[in-house]
Order: structure tokens, then C-alpha cells, then sequence
């Protein structure tokens, strides 16, 4: 059995987002503050062992306005029923998925409801939200003192009462019936049905800022107590036993000859007539504990060959945060395997695993996080398998890109559209991705995993086509911010450059516009004319050789050649005139804008075919110009000779003063503008450009 699908509802930025988990490892990536933490977070509030409770930042911005609309409802004399509807609540909703002939439905079966036989279907929720025979308390509040806006002082009275109003509820919905619900009188069967643990991203694993404190040599005092359990494994209570008998031994020998010296240190009472001839002798008793000795006196040492044992906080951090996850899986493992009821499956949440890890770590880690599962289970040969899932969050493209497309679910903050409307909308790439063809599907996930592609993490992306492109683009997006001198900077925002070349770059497409990430496609005319050539057989053929613009008369380009392309249409050709033509409006498609040469002046006839003659074209000042024949050619003459290499050092390191191509600088000038929304209009042309 396992959780099949989880809904949110009124978290933060989670106002209604539905999320689908995997059998084993579910990874969640997006960028900053898009609702990842939330979605840990409301699983701690409602099943976690921190007693955390809610608080009104808690609720969704957009929902916290319905607090006072219910306020004023009250006071007009609505019915009490009307006023609870209106009141905000937040919801946990969770999708069993069970075998129908699995013999540990015990904790799920209070929560099976529906009579059809064939299902194997089981939903839960929980709902934090006001009663009937509670809104007096959230509502009913005193008038304001004199001075004192009546709504603001409303909200700031929120922060108690709404404790004392809410509570949270649970019941069980029939999935074939959503009107047919049970409710519970606790959320005990809650804990009963699912156990939930965190590894928290902030592990506190440096001793030079915990004045030394060994947070691994603590968990042993974990799993001591874990296998002290009476419904713990016999193995692990034969070994906790072992241990109680080694320290009661070792405290039968102190209370010998140890404590007689210690009552020799004790001050010589009588001489102030202590102990009396009514008063008991005074004398010292010293007890051991296991728990303390294991919490407090028990460290984890990295072992020395000259016996000179290096202490935990000697070791790097990648190595004590590793063994620290590793060990912390192990206790909760244990702590399962330790309930006289085992819950119906085990939900483990693994907070930024990328932490101090290198780079070859954190792509493996997924991988062999599954066999340390194994193993783990496997200790345990006579008993049912360990039913985890993991859920991941991480900003790591090494880790995300090691996981599958089926595994990974993109948080996505969308942009406001008003104050207070900003949410969380959830990507699943298991649904989004089946659009695409399996060969692309793997030809994206190959080149991520290859290039560390972080496209999952940016604001915005450029994609380039060549290395030349790539090592310029800082120094670009520089130029151009300069030149415009607008509010929007490309330099202060999170952009991601991905080289992927003319032949290649189609096929992110559908994942851009899957991810709705504001991107920028930069890649080269490449005109191409007809030359006529006798083949080995004697046969005249028609090959398509590049040649400067001027000469052409279509592109060889894939990239651009795709974006044009009309659908189910593979013979169309689009001609070097149209696309010199096309407008800014035009190049753009969703959420994406393609970028090619274009005549450095508007109504210019040279035009370059690459990004080399582009830059001669831009700065003829830069380039000796040894003959006089069409600017155009001869830029295309020019750049034969330029080394890219060599040519994108000079103008990233050397030359102070150049200007960036036409085509370079409107699209940048329209990266760097706000976030799109998928029908927005094209911006005008860059001034001046």
C-alpha cells in the first residue's frame, strides 16, 4: 500500500495544489520560495512529532480577507452556518492506492468506506477549521481602542483566538461517493494509518557553531531507546539488553570501593552533630544510566592507525551529514519496525540531501538511498518488507537531474496578478512530459544529467548555440543592461545559459513551455543557396551549401526551422526574406522568443548568417576590412578567419567598448523584462536599436 496522490488546500502558497507520489522517491525542484518547505511543512503540522501548531500566516494570503468577511457577516445577522462556510480552512487530503488481497489493511480500513469490490481506492482527510459552537470566540472580540483601525486590530486579535477556535478534524471520503463521508472524533487514526519523518535541510553538523556537540553520537541514545521497545525486533532488544546489564555491572563495581572514597570526600559532619543518634547515616550513591550515557558520554570517533582516534567534529561535512542521514533512516526505520501496530506505510521527507555533499554524491544519491533501503529491510529477513516513500526537495540539478522525468514534480510560483494572489502551482512532469516522443524524452534527460542543466531552478534561461555564445553571454547581458538603462536588470536576476546548439535546441521546446520558464532562443540564420553537383554515379543532385545572406535562400537551421514550421507540415520551407521580415511579435511562441541575424540598421540590406559576422557587422571599427566588396560578404569573410575560442576571450576579457548584435540586444531587452504570461503581447522594438 502506498499514498498515491496528495491535495493541499489554503497552505500559504499552496492554495489548491494536487501532487502525485511516487512508489519510492518523489523529487521536487523548483526556485526559491515556490512552496517547496510549505509542502514538508503542512505534513508536520497535521502528522509530525513536533506539535507545531498553525498559525494565521499559515493561511493563504488570498484566503486570510475571508477572516474579516465572515467578522462582518456575524455582525449583520447572517445565519451562524453561512458565517462558518465562509471562514478559511486548511486541508490535508491523502489517496491510498492498496492491493485488495494485502493482509496489513488494518490501519486503513476504518478510512474504506466504499462498497465496491473492485476499488482499492481509500481517501483521508484532515481539515484544520473553526466549529459551529467556536466562531463567537474568533469573532466576537472587543471594539478597538480609540485611534485604532477596527480591521487591522481584528487581525492582530486573530493570533489568539484562532487557536482557541481551531482544531483539527479527520475523516474518510468514499471515492466512488464524495458526498458519502466519515467523520473521527480524533485524528489519532491518523498517526495510526501513516508514520512521518523529516531529515531537515539545517542539520546543525558544525561543531565549530555548536560549540562542539556531536548531533551523530546522540541518535545512538535514538535507537537504544527504540530497541528497548517491547514490540522491537527481538535481535534489537537482545542488544539493548546487553547493554543495560554491561552498565548495571559497571555500577555494582563503583557502588563498591568507588563510593567508600567518594563518602571519605563527604565534610566531616559531626563535629556539627550530624547525623544524630535519630538520623540516618549519610553516605554517597553513584547510579549510571544507559540513555545518559549514550546522549551525553557516547562519541562517534574516526579510528586512527596510531591510535589516536579523531574526534566526529575532526571529519568533513559531506561525511557527517551523510552518515548522519543514514543514521537517522535508521531510527526511524527502527522506530517502525518497533510499533506494536505497524502504520500502513512510512512517509520520509529529505530536506536539501545536496548539503556539503560534492557534485559525483549528489548524483548518485537517489540511487544508492534505494539500496540503503534494501539493506536495511533485508536486516529484517522474517518479517514484511519496509513500505517508504521519500519525498525530496532540493535545489541541487545534480540530484534532480539523476532522478527520473516520472519522478519529478516542478513547484512553480506564478506571478501575481494582484496584491496578495500569489500561489503555487505544481508541475508534473508524469503528465506533462507524455507529449513528448520517448527519444526526446531521453535526449532531454541525458543532456541535463550531462551538462548539470539547473533550468528546473531559474528565473529565466538563454539557450545558445555555440560555445562562443556561452562564454560571451555575461558580458552581453552587461552591455545591454547598459544600454538600456531600464529598471530591469539581466545581471541581478537568476539566468541560466544552456548551449545546446541549432540541430538540438527543438527539442527543448515542449519542455520550456512545460516549465513556462521566460526563455530566450539564440541561434544563426544559416543560409544555405542550391548548388547543382554530378554524384559518384554520374547523376546531377541538388545540395544545399551555406553561403552569405545575400546569396541564400533558406536556412538550414532546425531551431528555426521548427519554430515556423506549420504543423504536420514537414516539407514546408520558410525563405531567408520572410524570416529577415518576421516581426518581435512574431518570434515569439508562449512563453519563449527566438533570436536570429537581422540587419544591424532597420532598413539595412547586410545582414550576417552567424554570430561572428554579426559582431563584425556591429563593430567595423574592431576588424580590418582588407577588401572592398558587399559589407555583408566581406563580414562573412572576416569571421573564416576569427577563432572562436580566441574571439570570445577578447571581447569578454579585453576589449572595454563593443556593442552587442541587433538581434542580441532585442532579445535580451526582452528577456529582462517581467514575467510573461502565455498569450502576452511582444514587446516594441528596443529603441534605437
Amino acid at each position: 500500500m502506498r499514498i498515491e496522490k496528495v491535495r493541499v488546500e489554503g497552505f500559504r502558497l499552496l492554495q489548491d495544489v494536487e501532487i502525485m507520489l511516487e512508489s519510492k522517491s518523489t523529487v521536487i525542484v523548483g526556485r526559491n520560495n515556490s512552496g517547496k518547505t510549505s509542502f514538508t511543512d503542512i505534513f508536520n503540522r497535521f502528522i509530525g512529532e513536533s506539535g507545531a501548531r498553525f498559525r494565521l500566516e499559515d493561511f493563504s494570503a488570498s484566503q486570510r480577507e475571508r477572516f474579516y468577511t465572515a467578522k462582518i457577516m456575524r455582525e449583520q445577522g447572517k445565519k451562524p452556518e453561512d458565517v462558518l462556510a465562509e471562514l478559511p480552512s486548511i486541508s490535508l487530503t491523502l489517496t491510498f492506492r492498496y492491493e485488495s488481497n494485502d493482509t496489513t489493511l488494518g490501519p486503513l480500513s476504518p478510512f474504506v468506506i466504499d462498497l465496491d469490490i473492485d476499488s482499492t481506492t481509500a481517501i483521508v482527510r484532515v481539515e484544520y477549521k473553526a466549529m459551529l459552537e467556536t466562531i463567537h470566540t474568533l469573532l466576537d472580540i472587543p471594539l478597538p481602542p480609540e485611534g485604532v483601525e477596527p480591521r487591522a486590530y481584528f487581525f492582530r486579535s486573530l493570533r489568539d483566538t484562532l487557536p482557541k477556535a481551531y482544531s483539527s478534524h479527520l475523516q474518510a471520503i468514499d471515492p466512488t461517493d464524495n458526498t458519502n463521508r466519515r467523520n473521527f472524533e480524533s485524528t489519532v487514526g491518523l498517526a495510526n494509518l501513516l508514520q512521518c519523518n523529516f531529515i531537515r535541510a539545517q542539520r546543525n553538523l558544525d561543531h565549530a557553531q555548536h560549540s562542539e556537540t556531536d548531533v551523530i553520537g546522540k541518535l545512538l541514545n535514538a535507537l537504544f531507546k527504540t530497541a528497548s521497545e517491547p514490540t522491537a525486533a527481538t535481535a534489537d532488544q537482545e542488544l539493548a539488553k546487553e547493554l543495560k546489564a554491561s552498565v548495571e555491572n559497571i555500577e555494582r563495581n563503583i557502588q563498591g570501593s568507588f563510593d567508600e572514597m567518594l563518602k571519605k570526600l563527604l565534610p566531616a559532619m559531626e563535629t556539627l552533630g550530624f547525623p544524630s543518634l535519630n538520623d540516618t547515616e549519610l553516605r554517597p550513591e553513584t547510579s549510571l544510566n544507559v540513555e545518559t550515557l549514550l546522549s551525553d558520554h557516547t562519541k562517534v570517533v574516526y579510528a586512527g592507525t596510531d591510535g589516536v582516534h579523531l574526534p566526529e567534529g575532526y571529519s568533513g561535512l559531506g561525511t557527517r551529514n551523510l552518515i548522519y542521514m543514514l543514521l537517522q533512516l535508521e531510527s526511524y526505520h527502527k522506530a517502525y519496525r518497533a510499533k506494536l501496530t505497524r502504520p500502513a506505510t512510512h512517509l520520509i521527507f529529505v530536506e536539501e540531501p545536496e548539503a556539503h555533499l560534492h557534485p559525483q554524491m549528489q548524483e548518485v544519491f537517489i540511487s544508492q538511498l534505494n539500496a540503503a533501503i534494501g539493506k536495511l529491510s533485508a536486516s529484517y529477513p522474517n518479517e514484511a518488507e519496509w513500505k517508504v516513500q521519500f519525498v525530496i526537495t532540493t535545489h541541487s540539478p545534480h540530484v534532480a537531474n539523476a532522478a527520473s522525468f516520472e519522478a519529478i514534480r516542478y513547484f512553480l510560483n506564478e506571478p501575481a496578478v494582484q496584491a496578495n494572489d500569489r500561489q503555487t502551482k505544481v508541475k508534473d512532469f508524469k503528465k506533462g512530459m507524455s507529449s513528448i516522443s520517448p527519444d526526446d524524452q531521453n535526449f532531454l534527460h541525458q543532456y541535463m544529467t550531462l551538462t548539470k542543466c539547473d533550468l528546473y531552478f531559474a528565473d529565466k534561461a538563454i539557450m545558445v548555440e555555440g560555445t562562443t555564445e556561452r562564454l560571451l553571454m555575461p558580458r552581453l547581458c552587461d552591455l545591454t543592461d547598459k544600454l538600456l538603462d531600464g529598471p530591469h536588470k539581466l545581471t541581478q536576476q537568476y539566468v541560466t545559459c544552456v548551449e545546446v546548439g541549432g540541430a538540438y535546441a527543438h527539442i527543448f521546446y515542449p519542455l520550456l513551455d512545460f516549465l513556462e520558464l521566460k526563455t530566450l532562443v539564440i541561434t544563426d540564420l544559416d543560409s544555405t543557396k542550391p548548388v547543382e553537383k554530378i554524384n559518384k554515379k554520374g547523376k546531377t543532385i541538388t545540395t544545399w551549401e551555406k553561403c552569405p545572406v545575400a546569396e541564400g535562400e533558406r536556412t538550414s537551421n532546425a531551431a528555426i526551422k521548427e519554430w515556423f514550421r506549420p504543423k504536420n507540415n514537414d516539407g514546408w520551407q520558410v525563405t531567408l526574406d520572410e524570416l529577415i521580415s518576421k516581426t518581435s511579435s512574431e518570434k515569439l511562441s508562449g512563453y519563449r522568443r527566438i533570436a536570429y541575424q537581422i540587419p544591424e540598421e532597420p532598413n539595412a540590406a547586410a545582414c550576417a548568417r552567424s554570430y561572428e559576422d554579426a559582431l563584425v557587422l556591429a563593430n567595423p571599427g574592431l576588424f580590418e576590412w582588407p577588401n572592398e566588396q558587399d559589407e555583408a560578404t566581406e563580414a562573412w569573410e572576416i569571421a573564416k578567419g576569427l577563432a572562436k575560442a580566441d574571439t570570445a576571450l577578447r571581447f569578454a576579457i579585453c576589449e572595454k567598448e563593443w556593442l552587442p548584435p541587433r538581434y542580441i540586444k532585442e532579445g535580451l531587452a526582452w528577456l529582462s523584462g517581467p514575467p510573461l504570461t502565455k498569450n502576452a503581447e511582444a514587446p516594441s522594438e528596443v529603441a534605437g536599436a
